[in-house]
């Protein structure tokens, strides 16, 4: 596992993981899925976690990597992990130990917090500060996000690549174990990664290549001087990733080109979950929070149709749904109940949105950017092989119950109140939540959410469902104030059919312009992607009113 022990002037690595949080060997966390794509593939990996990041020493204590150092920044974006909607700081940060998300005995400032804001930055700057002419791999969601000009909802401003700022040799998008093992083989064989054109990586170049499949954006100084910029440069990106064109950016003379996403089928997927995780910190006898919450989930599937505009996990992701074969979840499900810590309870069997799994839909270049909205795809498979997949989940010896933890879509289930029912009777507790995120029809349109009619409608057949069961299952929406296009007449109306459904608003956050989405891009240019100007409420004060107005006078 990680070593953490001093070695000086020793290439004791082909490759050294530099992560702000403890490393955990469990496959729904990025650093386990990669180390153990590299180790298999014959690589070694080390293990630098939670370094005190103010000092260039603390990177040191491996030596310098025969191949490259790889900076993991976790499965959350660093600011949208450490500040609110409001912009406060995080007293807490789940995937830290206990929690904490200050070093132990340092005051609560800024520059004591475990993982720093900008992680990807900071990191790698200090690597360049303790190993001179080092390569460096960034990756992660917060590279996937912010690879190009990109609004920085912090600073309140547009930034330039992340590339550019962390200085890194070449950034991995997407998921990335297929990328980060070619990496390190080119590595091996001596060549620069700078200049390595691999599908599903970007680095920055002298000039944009000039050919059809390469798009090119508008500038990083066009995007600044003029913020709809951003908005047709968001359209352009999401355009291209569906035809899988490569993307070119001019930033300051030199160009951020991005190449199309790396292309993953079922048998990838098979084969990395499939590998021997311990699921556990390596160095630790407990649990942070988030493996606590996460140790015995399965991943069923990568890739969301649902193009939902302030969603993060689509841009990283992709659209294609990819699912892995039932016998490789079936025995990732037999796996743990050999743990020594099982239970007997599997606390999520799913993936960006749970009942998507099988939803393959095979259709290669799709040029629609949601499979759901503004309707619901024919060609796309039905919620039949979610369903029977659980089915044969719970049957399994030593398996008490299996969760539905991620939340289902629930306009995919209108039309098949059999599998609702199954799922209600088996595979939740006392809540099952959904997110509708919204009631107003201008707002759920923006978003690519169903209009409020199908809410309505799953409404009335979940209770008609709900009736029938032994034990009654409570419903729970998750909701969003201060979306682009919202108006404080949208919000009070919102309570009102809330009130009328008798749906109670107590999972309410306030929107968070994340970078690298479409809303963020609508928020900063208040314009609709139909080029129509929207409303855009950025006063805090206002919108934790909103919020409050939902609440019913909690706005926490």
């Amino acid at each position: 596992m990680g070593f953490r022990g001093i070695i000086i002037d020793m290439s004791t690595f082909d490759v050294i993981f530099v992560l702000p949080y403890p490393f955990a060997d469990h496959p729904s966390f990025p650093e386990g899925l990669l180390k153990r794509a590299l180790e298999t593939s014959g690589f070694s990996v080390g293990i630098i976690e939670t370094p005190s990041w103010q000092k260039k020493e603390a990177f040191q204590v491996l030596g310098r990597p025969r191949l490259f150092f790889a900076i993991i920044p976790g499965p959350v974006d660093s600011l949208v992990l450490n500040y609110t909607a409001n912009r406060k700081r995080r007293q807490e940060d789940l995937y830290q130990m206990g929690g904490k998300a200050f070093f132990p005995g340092a005051p609560l400032s800024i520059v004591h917090k475990v993982r720093p804001d900008r992680t990807v930055i900071v990191f790698a700057n200090r690597l360049r500060e303790a190993f001179k002419g080092v390569s460096i791999v960034i990756g992660g969601i917060e590279a996937s996000l912010r690879l190009f000009a990109h609004y920085d909802f912090l600073e309140n401003r547009i930034r330039r690549s992340i590339l550019l700022d962390s200085r890194a040799s070449i950034a991995v998008s997407g998921m990335g174990e297929k990328q980060l093992v070619a990496l390190a083989r080119l590595s091996r064989e001596g060549a620069p990664l700078e200049v390595a054109v691999l599908q599903g990586t970007a680095r920055v170049c002298a000039s944009a290549p000039e050919d059809r499949e390469t798009v090119i954006l508008p500038s990083l100084e066009e995007v600044q001087q003029d913020p709809t910029r951003l908005l047709h440069a968001q359209l352009l990106i999401e355009k291209a990733g569906l035809a899988g064109k490569r993307l070119a950016q001019e930033q300051g003379g030199r160009y951020v080109v991005s190449e199309p996403r790396e292309v993953y089928v079922r048998s990838d997927l098979d084969f990395i979950y499939g590998l021997p995780y311990s699921r556990s910190h390596s160095g630790h006898k407990g649990l942070s929070p988030a493996l606590q919450m996460n140790l015995f989930s399965i991943d069923t599937h990568r890739g969301c149709g649902g193009g939902c505009a302030f969603c993060a996990i689509g841009v990283h992701q992709g659209k294609g749904v990819i699912s892995r074969s039932r016998e490789s979840i079936l025995d990732e499900a037999r796996r743990l109940t050999r743990h020594p810590r099982w239970r007997g309870f599997i606390s999520d069997a799913g993936g960006p949105s749970a009942e998507m799994y099988g939803m393959d839909c095979g259709e290669g270049a799709c040029i629609r950017a949601s499979c759901l909205f503004p309707k619901i795809c024919s060609r796309l498979p039905p919620v039949r092989s979610f369903v029977e997949l659980l089915r044969e989940i719970r049957v399994l010896p030593g398996i008490e119950k299996v969760f539905v933890g991620s939340g289902i879509r629930y306009d995919l289930f209108l039309n098949h109140p059999d599998h609702l029912k199954e799922i209600l009777t088996y595979h939740v507790g006392r809540f099952l939540r959904i997110a509708p995120e919204h009631t107003q029809g201008p707002v759920l349109a923006l978003m690519r959410k169903p209009a409020f009619e199908s809410l309505k409608a799953f409404v009335r057949l979940f209770h008609r469902v709900n009736r029938g069961l032994k034990r009654p299952v409570e419903l729970r929406p998750y909701l969003i104030v201060g979306h682009p296009g919202e108006t404080p007449e949208d919000v009070r109306e919102m309570a009102r059919r809330l009130k009328a459904l008798s749906l109670p608003a107590t999972d309410v956050q306030i929107f968070t312009p994340t970078p690298g989405t479409l809303a963020t891009a609508m928020y900063y240019a208040e314009m609709s992607p139909n080029g129509k100007s929207i409303p855009v409420e950025k006063r805090i004060s206002v919108l934790m009113e909103r919020k409050a107005l939902l609440t019913g006078g909690q706005a926490g």
